[in-house]
């Protein structure tokens, strides 16, 4: 599906008009050929989103004017995916479907069966996840695109969480994730937006020893039933589930 919605930098928002940078521009123009007159979407970096109209493509840039502000909806569910590294072009996928299913951040974690290590190619692939999740983003006409962190070691990763709900992925053990949903997001006593990290493994699953430093750190493990998953479609299927019944 084409999208009319195009990301606008808080430094090209002079009310009541907006610019397009060159690269949303050659999209609005040269992809989409659309002219002035023609009614877009634009999201800035705040997460508000902006009615618009062209109103003149020239030949760097695109002047558009302003004609309703739309503020981001309130948060019900703040969404974090921890992905273990996995190979290129279903990591690509996981990226992509997990912006689309609206979570917030992505941190990948190099796990002890990772078949990608750390080292390779880190800045390159950097820059390519992201620009998959902006994609990614503006398809689904999201109002924000999901932070993708600098991939970190399994030890920090875990290190580092404080999100009260914390869920592990595992193949075998673990509660069956509908009966984790059938009690809701938030922890008694807590009283902010909900927030759930989820961590999946890597195409070899979890050695036993790193599904035990989860449980130290406070992760509840979780199945996802019989069935044995490909990392991708796991990571997808559990936060579709999420998404619908916690929900954002």
């Amino acid at each position: 599906m084409t999208s009319n919605h195009f990301l606008v930098k808080q430094k090209n928002l002079h009310p009541p008009y907006a610019l397009l940078d060159e690269e949303e521009h050659h999209h609005l123009c040269r992809v989409l050929r659309m002219g002035p007159g023609e009614k877009v979407w634009l999201v800035d970096e705040q997460g508000s989103s902006y009615r618009a109209e062209v109103e003149e493509v020239g030949r760097r840039q695109t002047r558009l004017l302003l004609r309703e502000r739309m503020e981001a909806s309130e948060r019900r569910l703040r969404l974090v995916l921890a992905q273990a590294l996995i190979k290129s072009k279903t990591m690509d996928l996981v990226i992509q479907k997990a912006t689309e299913l609206g979570v917030e951040v992505i941190i990948p974690v190099e796990a002890a069966r990772s078949v990608v290590r750390l080292e390779e190619k880190q800045a390159g692939k950097l820059v390519r996840w992201r620009n998959i999740a902006r994609e990614a983003a503006k398809q689904s006409r999201r109002l924000e695109i999901p932070v993708i962190q600098t991939p970190q070691p399994y030890s920090s990763f875990l290190e580092a969480r404080d999100e009260p709900r914390r869920l592990i992925l595992c193949e075998d053990g673990g509660v069956i994730l509908r009966d984790i949903l059938a009690v809701g997001p938030a922890q008694p006593g807590y009283t902010g937006v909900p927030a759930v990290v989820v961590l999946v493994g890597p195409e070899g699953g979890w050695t036993n020893r790193e599904k035990e430093q989860a449980v130290e750190k406070g992760f509840e493990a979780v199945s996802l039933g019989n069935r044995i998953l490909r990392s991708e479609t796991a990571a997808l299927a559990i936060l579709a589930a999420i998404s619908i019944l916690w929900g954002n």
